[in-house]
């Protein structure tokens, strides 16, 4: 079972609201392009003229309605603000540095790595660099010629500036040029495997040059995830000394400590390879809640949701394992994590997403949750989670000391999710996300497996079925000779190949996820501000990698617990369960007498060759089988 996640609200905002240097080049068919385009919109010497800006946009997204304001200031400095319903993303770029506030905590983020890279190149876009002499020092190229029921295009592909903050390289994106009217109509780019697009519309003059005042953004086959751009206000060579292009102080955290100010010491309960937390929501009782590293947003079940009459408004698409599924928000006057003794935190003004949780996960969990606490609350914090003592630690970040032995090392923010970087047999390296939501070994991407025919070079593989949110995913499971984080290195990882061609696990900037059976080999330490992870060896820190010794995934709804999948030529298979099969009774105690840790405890975990007697019904038939417990994956 795999968790869910959640695409950032501030990825789609920052996207829709933007409309060592490679050598500069273009093409002279390209430059052509170029001097028509520059000559419909006013001439080159009004585009050279204009050394400031500034436009004020209504914006229409997610069921809501809001506005957006930009200034602008050659050669690279931008800085904007985005109010869009219980939203409000500010961010600038000074030409150097970039810089983000979280759109749900309000708290200043300086941006790193491709996140950086991502500010600087959409600046580098918006002041249109590509149209000054030498392009900016990107590169363009005529690449041919499309048309649809309007219109013939020319399109031209430019490549922004290399600035290599992050490890990943950048995309270019297809500028559509009219072939009647020689204006730019549509902006085609790629966000990992994702395709977004811009058509700029309605053309007037602002000032003495043409400019689209309507631009509609938005990711191909997301329909829910379009925003609409209205701009009443362009403005010219206008003043914007005082503006913060480059970051501000850090907001308040919004953080009460309830017992030792800048510390707070939380047993968890580790159950179904899941870390879960009791949360009370607006001084509520305490509720069962996931604890996610790969969640971007904090989430409520929507029927829960729905239940404590808390309001939910506005409608997006998110992203997860399991391709996407529908989003809504809502804005929570507290969120109190609290250990039984009272130990913990509080945190005021929580901005969640509403998604249908339960339905998928609630019956392999066999427990209801109340909401996975994501990324807006653990990114406040330095977070050290001990697998085996089962106790997670949330640590003031201003006050925080790191008293180990070990080297820190370095954690890439892309987004929201923190990773490191890993590599199987010594060589494929790759950039994997720490996931705490996550049950699994590694999940590795299918476009990182395929270029580095992982699948090949395993002796064996099994087809699995596995969960997240969005549906289901098929993955294929396995063996490599080895795996490493940093100076951490394992014999014999079980990897799980995904097939997955859209989702969280079809991504391209990332080789995989990293989930709990790898990470509980460590204490665990995440130190977002200043981008380290401390690895440090724990008791399972040598064992050899296992998935199951039975094979068999259950599944327990209303009290009645049945098969859901075998594995193929697993020990559950060879004794002849089926899916379908409802249990009755295991190991001679019945069905609701067991609850799920204690039969993975058997089933999953249990010496192998010790032989298990099952008692199921089948097509009103009832029957007991003898499993012999063995490793599935060898």
């Amino acid at each position: 079972m795999r968790r869910p996640t959640t695409s950032l609200v501030a990825s789609l905002l920052a996207a829709c609201c933007s409309a060592s240097l490679s050598r500069a080049s273009a093409q002279p068919d390209a430059e052509a392009v170029i001097r028509r385009y520059l000559d419909a919109t006013g001439g080159a010497p009004a585009f050279a003229a204009e050394s400031t800006g500034y436009s004020h946009a209504r914006v229409q997204a997610f069921g809501f309605e809001g506005a957006f304001s930009a200034w602008t200031a050659r050669p690279m400095r931008r800085y904007a603000l985005t109010e869009l319903g219980p939203f409000k993303l500010r961010e600038g770029v000074n030409g150097e540095t970039a810089w983000r506030t979280d759109p749900t905590t309000g708290v200043v983020r300086v941006l790193a790595d491709h996140d950086l890279d991502q500010a600087l190149v959409g600046a580098w876009f918006e002041l249109e660099r590509w149209a000054e002499p030498g392009q900016g020092g990107g590169n363009v190229t005529l690449v041919g010629n499309e048309r649809d029921s309007l219109d013939r295009y020319t399109v031209l592909e430019v490549m922004p500036p290399d600035l290599s903050h992050g490890g990943r390289p950048l995309r270019p994106r297809r500028l559509w040029f009219s072939a009647k009217t020689g204006l730019l109509s549509r902006m085609d780019g790629r966000d990992d495997q994702r395709e977004v697009t811009t058509r700029l519309l309605d053309w007037r003059r602002a000032g003495v040059r043409l400019r689209s005042f309507v631009s509609e953004t938005g990711i191909v086959g997301m329909p829910a995830n379009q925003l609409r751009a209205t701009f009443d206000t362009v403005l010219v060579n206008i003043p914007v000394e005082g503006l913060a292009f480059s970051a501000p102080g850090e907001a308040a955290s919004g953080v009460r400590w309830l017992e030792d100010p800048g510390r707070a010491r939380l047993p968890f309960d580790y159950r179904a390879r899941h870390v879960w937390l009791k949360a009370g929501v607006n001084g509520g009782p305490p509720e069962d809640f996931l604890f996610d590293t790969g969640a971007s947003v904090t989430v409520l079940d929507s029927s829960w949701a729905a239940e404590h009459g808390i309001k939910t408004e506005g409608r997006m698409q998110a992203a997860g394992a399991g391709a996407a599924g529908g989003a809504s928000f809502a804005n929570l006057a507290s969120l109190r994590v609290a250990s039984a003794t009272g130990d913990g935190i509080e945190v005021e003004n929580v901005k969640v997403a509403t998604l249908d949780v339960n339905p998928s996960f609630e019956p392999l969990l066999w427990r209801r949750m109340a909401g996975v606490i994501g990324y807006d609350v653990i990114g406040r914090f330095v977070v050290t989670i001990d697998y085996d003592d089962s106790v997670l630690v949330l640590h003031d970040p201003s006050t925080w000391k790191y008293e180990g032995r070990e080297k820190p090392l370095p954690m890439v923010m892309n987004g929201t999710v923190p990773a490191l970087i890993g590599s199987f047999d010594g060589t494929d390296e790759g950039l994997f996300r720490l996931d705490v939501g996550s049950s699994s070994t590694v999940d590795v991407h299918a476009p990182f497996a395929k270029a580095h025919r992982l699948r090949e070079r395993m002796k064996k593989t099994q087809p699995v079925q596995g969960v997240g949110f969005g549906g289901t995913f098929s993955s294929d499971i396995g063996r490599l000779s080895g795996m490493s984080l940093g100076p951490y290195e394992w014999d014999d990882p079980i990897l799980s190949l995904s097939n997955a061609t859209e989702g969280a696990f079809a991504s391209e900037d990332y080789a995989g996820n990293i989930g709990n059976r790898v990470l509980e080999r460590f204490r665990v330490t995440l130190d977002y501000q200043r981008r380290q992870v401390y690895l440090e060896p724990g008791a399972r820190y040598a064992d050899r990698d296992h998935l199951t010794r039975t094979g068999a995934l259950l599944a327990r709804r209303a009290g009645v617990v049945t098969v859901m999948d075998v594995l193929f030529a697993s020990p559950a298979d060879r004794a002849g369960l089926r899916s379908g099969d409802e249990l009755l009774a295991v190991d001679g105690r019945a069905i609701a007498e067991w609850d799920l840790p204690g039969l993975q405890a058997l089933l999953d975990d249990g010496e192998p060759g010790r032989r298990v007697v099952v008692r199921l019904r089948r097509a009103g038939t009832e029957k007991s089988l003898r499993v012999r417990l063995a490793e599935v994956v060898r």
